[in-house]
């Protein structure tokens, strides 16, 4: 004769054709793949875009331009030009890609412009009170 046993507390019963019995598995693995590719779009949209740096850009030219007004300043022929004398002297000095105007902001191109500030207080013995204004923008 066989013997019957009875499943007691410690013992596990099998169940038959378990594969599809509860699909409780599946929807968690369901949860799981969304809430990863939730998590890895957002991270592509987050860090997918280099930073621009038109900033450091702008800095860069306004620094050349100053320099070059400080360098006119230094061989005493800022105080001694006209504005138009002061705009050749700066073109043979700046870079070629940069277009500039002194002291007239009228015709300024619809794009970013740098203007750079350089005060004279006086020439030899007489005071001028002076402002050179070097408006700067890169040609298209």
């Amino acid at each position: 004769m066989s013997k019957i046993i009875f499943p007691t507390k410690g013992m596990r019963v099998e169940r038959e054709n378990r594969r599809f019995s509860s699909p409780k598995g599946y929807i968690y693995t369901l949860e799981v793949m969304i809430a990863i590719s939730i998590i890895l779009i957002s991270a592509a949209f987050i860090f997918g875009k280099p930073p621009v740096k038109p900033e450091m850009e702008l800095s860069i030219i306004k620094q050349q331009g100053f320099n070059a007004i400080e360098y006119l300043d230094q061989k005493d022929l800022l105080r001694q030009l006209n504005d138009a004398e002061l705009e050749d002297k700066l073109r043979s000095l700046l870079p070629s890609n940069l277009q500039l105007k002194v002291n007239n902001n009228a015709g300024l191109p619809n794009q970013t412009v740098i203007a750079v500030d350089y005060y004279i207080s006086g020439y030899k013995d007489t005071y001028l009170g002076k402002r050179i204004r070097l408006f700067l923008w890169e040609k298209i």
